[in-house]
């Protein structure tokens, strides 16, 4: 970066990478980029420390009362199973005045204005949160059997659309998806079109900010709606088919509506997909789409393109977001999966790392296949036997923690469940400088039997910030 006075601004708010184009992202001389995410590490800290509840617990707890170098904010970095701490009492009894005092804990925004006491389900809850505060909760699936609320706020919901945008541009020898100019039609075989997951959320966000809230240039496998409560509910369901337990789960009549709602989306299965095939293998064959299809989505789709005998016949214009094998929670890939995609949809696949608890994404470049992080994200490597940082230089393989310097409503520091290879050193023959992440992705879940997170100098450190969130509920 030759521009000094940009530096200083930068050094000042590291938010503002978010106004660079990919490629002024990617070409700020690494020790530059190191006073900034350092500095950006320290300015969140002084600024989030006596705002949020649980990370001014762990740093008394820890005495850490600076941050001296970069490494030493992974013993403040928060367990991604932090953000469902709450205990399931609260959501079953309908306490959902303890479940604001829990999620108030974890965020610079103040909820005490917020009374929850008429709240009769989870989605009059965060309603209610949207409609008092800038809070803009993002959810998880709930595949354990219990949802993660990240409480993100309005300005992180924009820097994840925008950074969609800036990482889907062009790169020199690399194709440029045109998705920022609105030219594309936008498909996602995902059977919901709305809802509290991340992806409608997503789709939420292109409707009204790219299409100009023309719902139709937006085309999902289906029309459901999923609400928190009904990522809830399937998430304790498949939680006790996986524990031989789904005919011991008790539902309330609340829940066994969601239930009856959610059949009756599954039994519409075969009528969305025999729709959602027409309009991309026919009625847009050969004009240029942005197709997002993670691989455990895309492979029953080429499956069933196949059935009835279908085949796609993409312009060379469009783009095609595929991966997240890592993130597909335990499918197993058929040993030909890659063929049997290849047969039905043969073009040049994008892919991406993400996660809910970043708000960018990282693409995998065409010259190394490597995914390259954006420069608001500081990575980290932990030892999973040590919990113990590893050097920052050279490949490392371990547990992956990362400072996100766009956070602002919450703490951006966490521990994640991911095993990642890091090339610290960087120097990627695609021409992006600074470090990159190697493609072998793999949960910690999926690899050992013991995943317990603890990265904190003292282990109870951990557990007493847990019971901070939960102690300060309870009256």
């Amino acid at each position: 970066m030759s521009d000094d006075s940009y530096f200083d601004q930068l050094l000042g708010e590291p938010s503002r990478f978010g106004a660079m184009s990919s490629e002024d992202q990617f070409g700020i001389d690494p020790r530059e980029l190191a006073q900034v995410q350092l500095r950006g590490i320290q300015q969140r800290f002084e600024e989030m420390r006596p705002k949020v509840n649980v990370l001014e617990r762990l740093s008394e707890d820890l005495d850490i009362t600076k941050i001296e170098r970069a490494e030493d904010v992974t013993a403040l970095c928060f367990p991604h199973t932090m953000y469902k701490s709450f205990a399931v009492s609260y959501i079953e009894d309908g306490r959902f005045d303890r479940m604001t005092r829990w999620l108030s804990t974890l965020t610079t925004v103040d909820l005490s204005g917020v009374d929850a006491t008429g709240c009769d389900s989870l989605e009059s809850w965060l309603n209610l949160l949207e409609a008092r505060t800038t809070l803009r909760p993002l959810c998880s699936s709930g595949t354990t059997g219990k949802i993660s609320v990240f409480p993100k706020g309005e300005i992180e919901e924009m820097t994840r659309f925008n950074n969609q945008l800036v990482i889907h541009g062009p790169w020199p020898g690399e194709p440029d998806s045109r998705l920022a100019g609105g030219k594309l039609d936008f498909f996602c075989p995902w059977p919901v079109s709305t809802g509290r997951h991340n992806f409608p959320n997503n789709f939420k966000m292109l409707r009204k900010h790219l299409y100009g809230g023309d719902d139709s240039r937006v085309h999902v496998l289906g029309d459901a709606h999923w609400d928190i409560d009904v990522l809830w509910l399937a998430g304790r369901i498949r939680a006790a088919e996986a524990k031989g337990q789904l005919s011991e789960l008790r539902l309330n009549p609340k829940m066994q509506a969601l239930r009856d709602r959610l059949t009756q989306q599954q039994a519409a299965g075969k009528d969305n997909i025999d729709k959602f095939l027409h309009e991309l293998l026919v009625e847009y064959a050969e004009r240029p789409v942005f197709l997002f299809a993670p691989f455990n989505l895309l492979i029953p789709l080429a499956q069933e393109a196949k059935k009835r005998g279908m085949k796609a016949k993409f312009s060379p214009d469009s783009y095609v977001l595929g991966g997240g094998r890592s993130g597909s929670k335990g499918m197993i890939f058929p040993d030909d999966w890659m063929e049997q995609i290849m047969e039905i949809f043969p073009a040049e696949y994008q892919q991406v790392f993400g996660m809910t608890e970043m708000t960018v994404a990282c693409r995998r470049c065409t010259a190394g296949h490597h995914f390259h992080l954006p420069p608001n994200i500081v990575p980290f490597l932990i030892d999973p036997d040590t919990s113990q940082p590893l050097p920052r230089t050279g490949v490392q393989t371990g547990r992956y923690a990362f400072y996100d310097l766009y956070a602002q409503t919450h703490w951006g520091g966490i521990i994640t469940g991911d095993r990642l290879t890091i090339n610290f050193d960087g120097g990627c023959a695609c021409g992006r400088t600074g470090p990159y992440v190697h493609e072998d992705i793999e949960r910690y879940s999926n690899l050992r039997d013991d995943d317990k997170i603890t990265c904190a100098k003292s282990p109870e450190a951990y557990e007493k910030a847990v019971e901070l969130t939960l102690g300060a509920i309870h009256e």
